[in-house]
């Protein structure tokens, strides 16, 4: 018989606020010094409960991470609704009353930035094309077709907001308002990779630009071209063709091989690519600037 069986009861009445009593000190000195015979079972330990969760827990977390790595992610606000999406390009979230598109990887192949505002139910296309430094970020171009709602539109900026482009963690993102329904088409600057051409057409005079500071605008070739060999710059020439009126100009590709002479009239200097202005010149000095069908304006740069 197992001499465990005649150990005093202990009740928790005896042992509530003491820390032992005549019960309690029987009961731990039969513990501590009672031995178990050849005739007494052993009981066989149990395995802990909580193993097997533990490694389904472990393999659910692998699972998710390794698909967040892998592949495009999308949250939804419990509703049915995403409210966010991120694939290698891009990622888009909504913050309050703005959907908020952070731009990963400006090189990559567009479809994927329509694919992540489409996975938030929004119709927009997004083109970033090479631009010159000052509109890096900068929205260039847009076209929308449908309803665009009451004030409802896109705009472009940094992320975060103010940052600058090149330093770790800054990234170019797209703005669109909550309410915004119907159909668009974004163009967004970015940095130009070495070589390509400018596809915004501004002033190289504006802040920024290659030319800042100096206006071009109705001086001589000569004038302008001794400018640009100071800063150690290159420039092309776009003969234009004004309107009769004076109210814009087009351009002859049969006529931009020839020569353009030193007395002939520069209306503007815009950024060609890195390194390289493009002068709209006019053999004739005419009684307005074709450009801006008069006299330049002073807050045009």
């Amino acid at each position: 018989m197992n001499e465990l069986n005649h150990l005093a009861r202990v009740s928790d009445r005896e042992l509530a606020g003491r820390a032992s009593g005549a019960g309690a000190r029987a009961l731990l000195e039969a513990i501590v010094t009672d031995e178990i015979t050849a005739g007494d079972p052993v009981p066989r330990p149990r395995a802990p409960r909580r193993t097997r969760r533990l490694v389904v827990g472990f393999v659910a977390t692998a699972a998710l991470v390794a698909a967040a790595v892998v592949g495009p992610s999308l949250l939804t606000n419990g509703e049915g609704t995403a409210t966010s999406y991120a694939n290698s390009a891009i990622d888009v979230e909504l913050r309050g009353d703005t959907w908020v598109a952070r731009v990963k990887d400006p090189y990559a192949d567009h479809a994927l930035y329509a694919e992540a505002f489409k996975a938030v139910g929004l119709d927009v296309g997004l083109n970033l094309v090479p631009v010159s430094p000052p509109r890096v970020g900068q929205v260039v171009r847009m076209a929308f077709e449908g309803t665009v709602g009451n004030g409802k539109g896109v705009g472009g900026t940094t992320e975060p907001e103010g940052c600058t482009l090149g330093q770790v963690g800054c990234s170019l993102a797209v703005t669109v308002d909550r309410g915004f329904i119907g159909k668009g088409v974004i163009s967004l600057g970015r940095a130009a990779k070495p070589g390509e051409k400018y596809q915004d057409a501004g002033p190289a005079s504006r802040k920024g630009g290659m030319l800042a500071g100096y206006r071009a605008d109705e001086r001589t070739v000569g004038e302008v071209l001794a400018e640009v060999r100071r800063r150690g710059l290159k420039a092309v020439f776009q003969i234009i063709d004004p309107s009769p009126d004076g109210h814009g100009y087009g351009v002859d590709p049969k006529r931009q091989s020839a020569h353009v002479g030193d007395d002939w009239i520069v209306w503007e200097a815009e950024s060609e690519e890195a390194g390289v202005v493009r002068l709209l010149v006019t053999k004739e000095r005419l009684p307005k600037n074709p450009v801006y069908g008069g006299h330049k304006p002073d807050d045009a740069d």
